[in-house]
C-alpha cells in the first residue's frame, strides 16, 4: 500500500454519502471526470485494483 494523501479522503467520504461518482462529485463541486481521477488515486494509493 502507498502512502494516502489525506486529502483525497474528502473525495472518499462525498462517494460514501452520495452513492455515485456524478454526486461525490456535484457535492465537492468537480467534474465528474475529475472526481474519478482522484478516486483513481485513491484506490492506487490503498492498492484497490
Amino acid at each position: 500500500m502507498g502512502e494516502i494523501d489525506l486529502n483525497l479522503l474528502p473525495a472518499l467520504d462525498a462517494l460514501l454519502a452520495e452513492g455515485s461518482v456524478t454526486g461525490a462529485a456535484r457535492r465537492l463541486g468537480l467534474s465528474s471526470s475529475a472526481m474519478s481521477r482522484t478516486l483513481a488515486r485513491l484506490r492506487s494509493a490503498t492498492g484497490d485494483p
